[in-house]
């Protein structure tokens, strides 16, 4: 072309096969998953109508579902709607009724609680009854301009925001954005103690954005252990 690009060469990089056992696993989809989950703990009577009182319609299993992998993989309602069997006006009615943020919470809330009833939860602990979560804190560039959207020239080209979550023992038990321009360790606190789930963590770690004199005396009055990690 008429443009003169530049690149280097990079060597790429040896494959290396998974271990044979997965090849033994057969594939499903992502709603196969899902309709596994809500068999098991119904987290999909979470998602009530907005309007509970004067509502003429309920949630549909099949349409929530589409919804939550549209809007979890950031496909989008419109490309949805083309490759399912729900229009696109369905979606975004039933977007505006049933999708909104304590539905969420109280779906992953339900998930989170019946993941810590299996046995196989206690085999993450560190000790016999200790559960360690850690906290930590994800950049994603926006695509329109919203309240939350901060310029970060570390992280993004345009403005953007930081994802912030709690895990335990794998389980994501809590979850909170905040601006890019905020420091993560005025979060670490609140995303323990306002922590919704059944699962109570024994210890805190996080990364050097974490670390406070106050995080080490707020964590301790609720009997939870700082132990953040230095690199």
């Amino acid at each position: 072309g008429k443009e003169l690009k530049w690149s280097l060469p990079y060597k790429k990089k040896f494959e290396v096969a998974n271990n044979p056992v997965y090849g033994r696993l057969p594939q499903i989809s992502i709603g196969d998953v899902l309709h596994f989950v809500n068999e098991r703990c119904g987290f999909i009577n979470a998602f009530t109508h907005i309007q509970p009182r004067y509502s003429k319609s309920s949630a549909d299993f099949e349409r929530i579902i589409a919804l939550i992998i549209a809007n979890g993989t950031n496909h989008g309602l419109s490309n949805m709607a083309k490759v399912s069997n729900q229009s696109l006006n369905q979606l975004q009615t039933a977007s505006k009724n049933f999708i909104r943020l304590e539905c969420l919470r109280a779906a992953n809330d339900i998930i989170c609680n019946a993941t810590m009833g299996l046995p196989i939860f206690e085999h993450w602990n560190i000790s016999e009854n200790t559960i360690h979560a850690s906290v930590d804190g994800q950049k994603f560039e926006t695509k329109r301009d919203t309240l939350m959207s901060r310029y970060s020239p570390k992280y993004y080209l345009k403005k953007g925001f930081v994802a912030n979550s709690t895990i335990a023992n794998h389980i994501p038990i809590n979850a909170k954005v905040i601006g890019a321009n905020e420091h993560e360790s005025h979060h670490a606190f609140d995303m323990v103690f306002n922590n919704t789930t059944d699962i109570e963590p024994d210890i805190l770690s996080g990364d050097m954005h974490t670390i406070n004199q106050l995080n080490f005396t707020l964590l301790d009055l609720i009997d939870v252990q700082f132990a953040p990690w230095f690199d």
